[in-house]
């Protein structure tokens, strides 16, 4: 037996509201407030929301942040950013939210579960229905009445606590990867940061030399340019004509600076248009246009200009070694320092100027032995948070249409 879905309006299920908005001089102290950012990107509210406004009483009253509300961005430059959902589930005291975005809230309780809401919202099937009835003038927008018209469909109540719990579990498990990975990561950069930046692990008695750039030095170590050490390789850029959002045959994914942090909308170009210029799971890539010096591994496909594909010319210097030196505090400053452009940074000519200290062949190699095994980890969770990503992709569309029967599953929502 098939499950059973309802059909309604959103305004039917929702109270329509509107956010806050203030001046610029409001924010950064006060009360919390939830961000255009954090609707943006996150399925549901974190634990806690780390931004402030200063925000009165009455307008924490009339643009509260309760259980069960859900949270859609009104205005986007683009129709594919617009209609972005964040759900609470659980009440924000003193919480307000922002002024361009709209802010559904149940008329009844026990109608829509919140983690349901999730996952409905940020379904295809939902986007379909924004793309369809959005406006476009010089930005994308929804209005009141766009939103009212909008459907929401739903099985029964407790149908949709399974349908939350299994695709929210799977979301927890990515999240417990990510948290694991930050903490080898901060591990590895912390034996880094006393290796080669405090040099702690060099015997003093060798002595020390003065270098202009970095200061006192181990004697026996040396100060090196990073292009003598490492290439940079610049990616390809196809043009956006050639974009797919769905992959066609000899389609291999295309990766911008925007997807190095947490664009939701992959594009594909013909393998043909990568010129050879494509990223292996465990390459190391650099960003240097845009958003400026983000590094990161675990990623495969075609890669813009905007960054650089970072390879080891000879075994003076290893992998964890070069992973941490491009994110250390020195290079990054380097980056940064260099980086030109008004609306759109640009710091391509900043590798010339990264220099570094090169320990002896003995501390690098105990360095590895320390750090492979680490990356090693990490890119592992990275491709296991890779396919419970695609899973839940996939399975979201078919649970949302009930294509996959979910009341006949045993499930312990406790």
């Amino acid at each position: 037996m098939s499950l059973e879905f309802t059909e309604k309006n959103l305004n039917e299920i929702y109270t329509i509201t509107s956010g806050l908005s203030k001046s610029s001089e409001e924010f950064g102290f006060g009360f919390p407030f939830l961000s255009f950012k954090t609707i943006f990107y996150n399925y549901y509210i974190n634990e806690d929301l780390d931004e402030l406004v200063n925000s009165t009483e009455e307008e924490q009253k009339k643009h509260s942040v309760k259980k069960g509300d859900v949270f859609l961005t009104r205005t986007s430059e683009t129709l594919d950013e617009l209609g972005m959902s964040c759900v609470a589930l659980r009440d924000y005291p003193n919480a307000t939210f922002n002024g361009f975005t709209k802010r559904l809230r149940p008329k009844k309780d026990n109608v829509i579960y919140p983690l349901y809401a999730c996952y409905y919202f940020r379904s295809t099937l939902f986007r379909k229905y924004v793309d369809s009835m959005a406006i476009m003038t010089t930005r994308a927008s929804l209005n009141n009445n766009i939103l009212s018209r909008l459907p929401i469909i739903f099985p029964n109540y407790e149908d949709q606590k399974k349908i939350g719990y299994l695709l929210h579990n799977l979301d927890k498990k990515i999240e417990l990867n990510k948290e694991i990975n930050n903490h080898l990561e901060n591990l590895l950069m912390s034996i880094f940061n006393s290796w080669f930046i405090n040099f702690e692990v060099y015997d003093k008695s060798n002595g020390m030399k003065f270098d202009e750039s970095f200061g006192d030095v181990p004697r026996l170590w040396s100060v090196e340019m990073l292009e003598d050490y490492v290439d940079f390789v610049t990616g390809v850029e196809p043009g956006s004509k050639n974009y797919h959002e769905k992959p066609e045959i000899n389609d291999i994914p295309f990766i911008r600076v925007g997807d190095l942090g947490s664009r939701t909308n992959a594009v594909f170009i013909d393998k043909s248009l990568s010129k050879n210029k494509i990223l292996s799971f465990d390459d190391i890539v650099l960003s240097l246009d845009a958003t400026v010096g983000i590094v990161k591994m675990g990623l495969k496909g075609a890669y813009s200009t905007g960054m650089r594909k970072l390879l080891i010319k000879n075994d003076d210097i290893n992998k964890p070694f070069l992973y941490c030196l491009v994110k250390s505090k020195r290079i990054q400053r380097i980056i940064e320092t260099f980086a030109t452009g008004t609306t759109i940074l640009h710091a391509g000519k900043s590798i010339k100027h990264m220099s570094f200290v090169l320990s002896d062949k003995q501390t690098m190699n105990q360095f590895g032995k320390i750090g492979n095994p680490i990356l090693s980890i990490i890119l592992a969770n990275l491709k296991e948070i890779e396919k419970l990503t695609n899973m839940r992709d996939m399975l979201l569309p078919k649970l949302m249409s009930g294509e996959i029967n979910v009341s006949e599953i045993n499930y312990d929502l406790e």
